[in-house]
C-alpha cells in the first residue's frame, strides 16, 4: 500500500505487515514544479515492482494537481523520458 505523506513530501510503500519497504521523495521548487530527487526500495523487497508503484503514485499526484516534475532521481528520469515526457519540467 502506498501512503502519501504531504508534510514530509514523500510517497512510502508499506507491505501487508506494515513494513516500510520503499520511498520516493520530492520537494517543491516552484508553486507548480516538484523535484523528484530520490527513489529507494529496501534490498529485501527489490524486484517486486515497488518502485513502479511509487512512480505511478507520483505521476497521478502531479497530474491531479497540475504539476510538472523535475526528475533529479535517475530512475524517475528514465521512466519519465519513456512515458511521461509531457510532465517534465
Amino acid at each position: 500500500m502506498i501512503k502519501h505523506n504531504l508534510e514530509n513530501f514523500e510517497f512510502a510503500y508499506f507491505t501487508e505487515n506494515n513494513v516500510k519497504a520503499g520511498i520516493l521523495r520530492y520537494r517543491y521548487i516552484k508553486d507548480n514544479v516538484i523535484d523528484a530527487y530520490t527513489t529507494r526500495v529496501d534490498e529485501a523487497f527489490q524486484g517486486k515492482g515497488i518502485a513502479v508503484e511509487l512512480y505511478n503514485a507520483l505521476i497521478a499526484f502531479a497530474q491531479e494537481k497540475g504539476l510538472k516534475i523535475k526528475p533529479s532521481c535517475s530512475y524517475i528520469d528514465v521512466k519519465m523520458q519513456r512515458s511521461h515526457r509531457d510532465l517534465i519540467a
